[in-house]
């Protein structure tokens, strides 16, 4: 009987250690921080839709001095998309395409700068990356 339990517990730890692997997070997902901030001239109230496969945070109208923000777990496979949209301009953009592209560029809060000229990515000491500029498409 001795020699059964023996085989026995040997089994019960590798299902054990089986799910402590499966179960132990995953080192290349993140917590991030979206920011979508109006800094537009005037009045101007901008309209932000933003989503990704799993999520869609809803066409949202933010003012002047305002921002639209959410949080979400980034990965090597998560992709957030925006479009905006003030009176006659549109713009849509990659807001998150994974953890190399944005998060490791400036930080885990990620801040984009909507303004007259365009959007504007901008890094954790709120300096502009002019890689990341885009400007407005007009229809």
């Amino acid at each position: 009987m001795r020699r059964w339990q023996l085989l026995i517990i040997p089994s019960k730890l590798r299902v054990v250690a089986a799910l402590v692997i499966i179960l132990a997070p995953d080192p290349s997902i993140q917590s991030y921080t979206e920011y979508v901030h109006n800094e537009l001239s005037g009045n101007k109230k901008l309209i932000v839709h933003c989503r990704s496969k799993d999520d869609d945070i809803g066409a949202q109208i933010v003012d002047v001095g305002s921002d639209l923000h959410w949080d979400f777990f980034g990965g090597d496979r998560t992709l957030f998309w925006c479009k905006l949209a003030v009176e006659d301009r549109r713009l849509s953009f990659d807001a998150y395409t994974n953890s190399d592209a944005y998060g490791s560029i400036c930080c885990r809060d990620i801040h984009w700068s909507v303004r007259d000229d365009g959007l504007h990515l901008l890094d954790s000491d709120g300096q502009e990356l002019k890689s990341h500029r885009q400007g407005w498409n007009h229809p």
